[in-house]
This record gives structure tokens, C-alpha cells and sequence, in this order.
């Protein structure tokens, strides 16, 4: 059921890395395509995990759930209710019902 556990935690941060070089902005051709080709491979390591049975956890206005989620702060907020996720810092990541990696939240007060 767990099968994959430790190769999963390992290519989290690879997974974290790519999706924070895709929000660097690319103003020319050959950056523009360097960022295809880093769009091209996480989409195949998401792929890859959720096909293994690995889901992410932490999204804005989802409630926060203290076994799914680390509170890194509270904050006001506008956009959501109180107990609810206003920002994610940190994706978390589940394999089929264990949580790998917590998300790293900021919750609205």
C-alpha cells in the first residue's frame, strides 16, 4: 500500500523546485523555451506521482486540517473564511491515506 514512500519523499523538492522556476518570468525565445522544457518535466513527475497513488494537499479555501496540514501563521484575510487555507507555502503531499509532507499554510484568522 505504501510501496514507493521513500523514492516519493525524495523527488518532492525536485517537484518544489520546478514549480518555483516556473514562476520566474521569461521575457526572451530561449528562456521561453527553457521553461517549456521545465513545464514539460513536472507535468510528468506530477504524473508520475499521481499514478503511484500520491496526491497534493493544501489549497487557498480549503479548510485546515491540523493532520494534513502545518499552520505556518495566521493571517486576516478577505478572500476566504476564517479556518480556512489563505495561502499555501508549501505544497503537502498524501500517498493513498499518509500524509508525506505536510502542506505549509497560512490560515485566516
Amino acid at each position: 500500500k505504501y510501496d514507493g514512500q521513500k523514492l516519493a519523499s525524495a523527488v518532492l523538492p525536485a517537484v518544489d523546485n520546478l514549480e518555483r522556476a516556473l514562476l520566474v518570468e521569461s521575457e526572451d525565445a530561449v528562456a521561453q523555451q527553457i521553461k517549456t522544457g521545465v513545464e514539460m518535466t513536472l507535468k510528468t513527475l506530477v504524473q508520475a506521482l499521481t499514478d503511484n497513488g500520491i496526491s497534493a494537499t493544501g489549497e487557498v479555501g480549503e479548510t485546515f486540517d491540523p493532520t494534513k496540514h502545518q499552520a505556518i501563521q495566521s493571517v486576516d484575510s478577505d478572500d476566504v473564511d476564517s479556518d480556512q487555507i489563505a495561502s499555501v507555502l508549501q505544497k503537502g503531499y498524501i500517498l493513498q491515506d499518509r500524509v508525506l509532507r505536510p502542506a505549509m499554510v497560512a490560515v485566516a484568522k
